[in-house]
């Protein structure tokens, strides 16, 4: 099979992962240390939309931010860092810090007095060791630890580069979820996964686990190029032990391989628009990609400036208003625009109002 490169495909495949019912408290239960799980209840936790990471590090990272119930009843937040490079990163604790003071920034624009706690994890699953410690102050080297004016935090790591498959523990979703990003990148995910996948045969809900197959098989066989039909068959028969649901189960795979061909086809067809505009192609289709993908571009100009702006004097951008934003029209979307500029609006809630009388 051929592989697929997307920036997207480990944050599409964790998110839909995580939002499982039961395995983000599964996760919690099993990958905080126990002192952490002996103060909250795992089963409260309710993930948070919207995402604090920078648009220019959404390649590399993705985050998740959830609140839960402390036993004592107050609430508390886990915000997440899944660290997506092969390799670790040495400054993922000084961006824990600056997502950190974006969630807490964002409660005190809706008029929060007393801020949350904050409990932050890190999970990588990238190639090498993590080898750097996880206090937020070996930053400033020997000073760090010596003066009492820096800050002092330290996350909670999973490094699933160096776990025995054995230690990965937790409900079969939840262990299925991680040995597939463990493995994602591994030159022989074809035959080691199917072993993986073979987990699955344990779920009684039958429909569930053919959904969480086929979803493991998508990410998986877009990542590694190294999959082939028959590498797919046999992943299959060690899930799925009835022939004929093994025939449904690939069918549907199939339809979703073409669905996704189909979908990188329009996308390398906007990107070959935006990037070469009006430039005259061998093609109808290629005129057509062009001419949608100068608009479009255009269009996502125009959104990432207003986006930029916001979060500059608003704070983060939240998903449900940069999904307003982008059904503005052009002219409504600079009017927009210019009212950030001029300082009509001061906070989120003069946002939150114009974009009600511009929609």
């Amino acid at each position: 099979m051929t592989t697929i490169p997307s920036a997207n495909l480990h944050d599409s495949y964790f998110r839909d992962w995580i939002s499982e019912p039961g395995v983000l408290a599964d996760y919690l239960r099993h990958y905080l240390p126990q002192h952490i799980v002996a103060l909250i209840d795992p089963s409260t936790a309710n993930i948070e939309h919207g995402s604090f990471v920078d648009d220019e590090l959404r390649q590399q990272l993705t985050d998740v931010l959830c609140t839960v119930k402390l036993r004592s009843g107050s609430d508390v937040f886990i915000y997440c860092l899944i660290e997506h490079k092969s390799y670790p990163d040495s400054m993922v604790a000084f961006q824990l810090l600056r997502y950190m003071v974006h969630i807490w920034q964002r409660q005190m624009q809706k008029g929060a007095t007393k801020l949350t706690p904050i409990i932050p994890m890190v999970l990588y699953h990238g190639e090498k060791q993590w080898n750097i410690p996880t206090q937020f102050a070996i930053l400033f080297g020997d000073l760090g630890q010596q003066v009492g004016f820096i800050p002092q935090f330290n996350y909670y790591l999973t490094d699933l580069s160096q776990m025995p498959d054995e230690q990965i523990h937790g409900q079969i979703i939840t262990r299925v979820g991680l040995l597939g990003m463990k493995y994602s990148r591994n030159p022989h995910a074809n035959k080691i996964l199917v072993r993986v996948m073979a987990l699955l045969s344990g779920i009684g809900d039958r429909k569930l686990a053919q959904g969480q197959l086929i979803r493991l098989l998508k990410y998986v066989t877009s990542i590694g190029n190294n999959w082939e039909r028959s590498d797919v068959q046999t992943a299959i028969a060690a899930a799925e032990t009835d022939p004929n649901l093994q025939e449904v189960i690939m069918s549907n795979f199939a339809k979703e391989l073409i669905e996704r061909g189909m979908e990188i086809g329009e996308q390398r067809g906007l990107q070959i628009g935006e990037q070469r505009g009006l430039q005259i192609g061998e093609q109808r289709g290629l005129k057509i990609g062009e001419q949608r993908g100068l608009q479009i571009g255009e269009q996502r100009g125009i959104q990432a400036t207003i986006a930029r702006l916001i979060e500059r004097k608003l704070g983060p951008l939240q998903a449900s208003e940069r999904e307003r934003i982008a059904q503005l029209s052009e002219a409504s979307q600079l009017s927009l625009a210019d009212a950030l500029i001029d300082g009509l609006m001061t906070t989120y809630t003069d946002l939150v109002k114009r974009l009600t009388l511009l929609n």
